[in-house]
């Protein structure tokens, strides 16, 4: 992993190029160190996570040896899903930067970010099936929500990919640019949400993470209680106050 904050924005890089950026247990651990790093920095406004070389992620490496007593499924309930759970969990909006292939649990981790931008070069590759595997990650209930039943079964065993526009239409990402333009890209984005105010970020990421599992009745309740949070922060106060004198100004 690669680790840089500027601006209040802390960029990480997977940086296993020369595998397409398959993941090997250091580079798992790297990774979930880096997003705790970022998370804990209150000098962090927004985080991307992108990868060096022309891939995003190519799964999980399967070239690495694993001993007499491996468990995949410990192997994904212990030291995939603190990964998962801290880009869920981390007040800060998490950009996920695809430059090439984004496969297996890299695809999952693509679409666990907050917010995408791809390459138009990128692609989102379900390889399971050609090794006789399901999809993992939480991968399958990403498809399910962004592409419905038939769609997401059909991309699965078929083992297919989804194009760089093809994801955007399905929402899962947001900006599509040119590859050579990718980091310049990204980086605008990321500054530009680092000046909205990190309360009210934070709290929109909150509601909308528990939205497809908490009914319209309790998200109202969870959405006022925030706006309460939002309205008596610092950011919101000094905003209210520039409008009003912006509003007495024009008077």
């Amino acid at each position: 992993m690669t680790y840089e904050v500027r601006d209040s924005v802390a960029t990480l890089r997977l940086n296993r190029p020369d595998a397409l950026n398959a993941i090997n247990s250091a580079l798992r651990e790297s990774l979930l160190g880096a997003l705790q790093r970022a998370e804990r920095d209150p000098a962090v406004k927004v985080v991307l996570l992108g990868a060096t070389g022309r891939g995003f992620c190519a799964g999980a490496d399967l070239m690495e040896e694993q001993g007499a007593d491996f468990s995949v499924e410990e192997e994904l309930l212990q030291g995939y899903r603190p990964i998962f759970e801290c880009i869920g969990r981390m007040p800060q909006p998490v950009i996920g930067v695809a430059p090439g292939v984004a496969a297996g649990i890299g695809a999952a981790l693509l679409m666990a970010c907050d917010l995408v931008i791809m390459a138009d070069q990128a692609r989102l590759y379900m390889a399971f099936s050609h090794v006789g595997l399901v999809p993992d990650g939480g991968a399958t209930w990403l498809l399910y929500r962004h592409l419905g039943y038939q769609r997401a079964f059909a991309l699965i065993v078929e083992g297919g990919s989804l194009g760089a526009e093809e994801c955007r239409a399905a929402g899962i990402a947001n900006k599509i640019v040119a590859a050579e333009a990718l980091d310049e890209a990204a980086n605008a984005w990321a500054q530009e949400l680092a000046t909205r105010s990190p309360v009210a970020s934070a709290e929109a990421k909150r509601l909308l993470r528990t939205a497809a599992t908490h009914s319209y009745a309790e998200i109202f309740e969870q959405e006022a209680a925030a706006q309460h949070r939002c309205i008596n922060s610092e950011q919101s106060r000094a905003a209210v106050a520039a409008f009003k004198d912006r509003a007495r100004a024009r008077q």
